[in-house]
């Protein structure tokens, strides 16, 4: 676990002390299958699939103090067209300094340490098509300032545009209860994606503990999502409001112990008043690691995560009051078998999301991946346009547009 805090410290050793050849490239291929276990609201299909590529390219120069990195993506979706896409996940050059580094291009920045949801990671904006847990993102052009001193971080960042939320297509899976009218997202800023974004994070890095202060100002990468008034063709428009968000982040290894938190006090949200508030939100909780469990090579891990949302009802999330219980299996055999089993639960509503996430690696240069959703304890939602939307204001009901979306996906990735 303590090598695992000291991956997030600066990266100036790594890449001073690598000894890989100037130019690099790696490549991967997959192959996707989804099955879901019924038809969606509209009718769409039970079986998908689709096919991706992730192509990286490195060069380094000056004794590995620049470097030039690419990571391109690619999907291919059978049944939606919005899944098939592409981006650019990253384009950009390193410089390396004394203490200190700069980025500029196009990167991905990950802040947040806890399992069942990142709050204050905020940088980059959620690919959402990839994945309904979140955890995949788009790229973000940026330019990036780092300097490290001792157990010290401070990093400091311009995001000169903004990028918008992707969301499944008519004939996707695992989207939102109408579709959603991307083509007329609004702004609060006058300079809607041009306007430039700030954040600063302050980190603080020792042998068995993390301690990282943020601050983010700038555009919401999370959009309300407002009815369009016209029920003879109903969808969603995303407005995406300014923001202001403070971020904490702490963890703490004591033994086979690791405890984890995360808080964000943010304003920007508007209540169902209209009036903008501010408020705070935290997951917090444990991992519990028995090494070799059971007389066996495998490490077992316990998770325990609690999740509050100040908003309550009013959340646009509907982890607001949640509770999260999860086992992370790593076999360590020559294969790299892993497991993570996880279920979330709403001790008032009592609605409930259960997954399963495997990986195995085959032959050195195939990784199998499956992956298991499933969504208990909410009511379907109407299928027509007018009990429907009276079905989204119900706070008890908040996953109601996934209930009928449990699936299994298994994936084949080639490396080369």
């Amino acid at each position: 676990m303590r090598s695992a805090l000291l991956a997030t410290s600066f990266s100036v050793l790594s890449f001073v002390s690598s000894q890989s050849l100037a130019i690099d490239f790696i490549s991967q291929f997959g192959l996707e299958g989804r099955y879901f276990v019924e038809e969606g609201d509209a009718g769409q299909k039970q079986e998908n699939g689709s096919v991706w590529a992730r192509p990286e390219l490195y060069y380094e120069w000056n004794d590995g103090y620049d470097r030039l990195t690419f990571i391109g993506y690619y999907r291919h979706d059978e049944n939606d067209d919005e899944r098939t896409h592409g981006d650019v996940r990253e384009a950009n050059w390193l410089h390396i300094g004394d203490y200190w580094e700069t980025r500029i291009g196009v990167g991905k920045v990950f802040w947040g340490v806890t399992e069942s949801q990142h709050l204050v990671d905020v940088i980059n904006q959620t690919d959402l098509v990839e994945s309904p847990d979140g955890e995949e993102k788009l790229g973000q052009p940026m330019f990036k300032f780092s300097t490290a001193q001792d157990q010290v971080v401070l990093d400091f960042f311009v995001l000169p545009y903004f990028r918008e939320r992707n969301y499944p297509g008519v004939e996707g899976r695992l989207g939102v209860p109408f579709e959603v009218d991307m083509d007329h997202a609004r702004y609060e800023a006058d300079e809607e994606e041009s306007h430039p974004d700030i954040a600063v994070r302050y980190a603080i890095i020792g042998d068995d503990f993390e301690v990282s202060l943020s601050h983010f100002s700038g555009t919401s990468r999370e959009p309300n999502l407002v009815f369009n008034q016209d029920l003879a063709n109903p969808k969603l428009v995303p407005v995406y409001p300014l923001i202001e968000q403070t971020g904490l982040v702490m963890q703490y290894i004591m033994e086979g112990w690791l405890f984890k938190f995360e808080g964000i006090v943010r304003s920007g949200f508007a209540n169902s008043q209209g009036d903008e508030e501010r408020y705070g939100a935290v997951t917090a909780g444990f991992e519990y690691t028995q090494v070799g469990v059971f007389g066996s090579d495998a490490d077992l891990g316990w998770l325990l995560e609690g999740l509050w949302d100040e908003r309550g009802d009013e959340a646009t999330t509907f982890l607001e009051r949640d509770i999260f219980l999860g086992w992370r299996w790593a076999f360590n055999d020559i294969n790299s078998t892993e497991i993570l089993m996880g279920a979330i639960y709403d001790p008032e509503t009592n609605e409930q999301l259960y997954s399963i996430e495997a990986s195995r690696r085959l032959f050195d240069i195939f990784t199998v991946n499956m992956e298991v959703r499933a969504f208990e304890g909410g009511d379907p939602l109407p299928t027509a346009t007018v009990e429907r939307l009276q079905a989204l204001s119900d706070p008890d009901n908040k996953t109601g547009a996934l209930q009928n979306e449990d699936y299994v996906q298994l994936e084949m990735v080639y490396y080369f």
